[in-house]
């Protein structure tokens, strides 16, 4: 109900749950995959189009990568110092132009705004370990969950289709779903 719901957020804002999911279709997670919640239009395209893997997360561009192009080519016109007199001044003006920012294409200078937000999903967690399960036939994981994005994920979900999440590893655009069981 609303208000047990209620309650429970109140009481604990910041309270992560351990999570067990189980991949619906192939796929095999991974230690840090990004746990998210499916959209009304993922879970119908599930329900029209049964071998449906799941959706894909379009690509981003780098904000960052021209900045990471200036400083490449800014760092090849610099020459080689030819005598010790100009290797000391070399020394000087790279202690001094160091102190700025330095980029490296693919990482983030700064930590995010919003990490929760950062996908074309909303993420509620992280898996911690994962791998296929010979035993079970398919791709299983153990996470982190938020309770505040757990209860408001299977409130919004039909009752057919509740405990349903995305699951998207690190190195791919590709969301898989997995059934949510709650390990006590």
């Amino acid at each position: 109900t609303a208000d047990t719901v209620k309650s429970v957020i109140c009481s604990y804002p910041r309270f992560l749950v351990w999570v067990r999911l189980s991949l619906l279709k192939k796929g095999s997670p991974v230690a840090n995959a990004t746990i998210c919640v499916p959209s009304k239009e993922d879970l119908q395209r599930l329900a029209s189009e049964p071998n449906c893997s799941g959706p894909q997360e379009p690509k981003h561009r780098d904000p960052f990568k021209q900045e990471c192009k200036a400083q490449k080519k800014s760092q090849k016109k610099r020459t080689l110092p030819q005598d010790s007199e100009t290797a000391a001044g070399d020394l000087e003006r790279k202690s001094a132009s160091s102190c700025g920012k330095v980029l490296i294409r693919g990482l983030w200078p700064t930590q995010p705004l919003n990490v929760m937000s950062h996908c074309s999903r909303l993420t509620i967690g992280y898996v911690s370990q994962g791998d296929f399960s010979l035993t079970v036939g398919c791709g299983e994981a153990w996470g982190f969950v938020s309770l505040l994005g757990l209860l408001r994920m299977v409130l919004s979900q039909p009752a057919e289709r509740r405990g349903l999440a995305l699951v998207r590893n690190p190195a791919s655009l590709q969301y898989r779903f997995a059934k949510i069981n709650i390990e006590v």
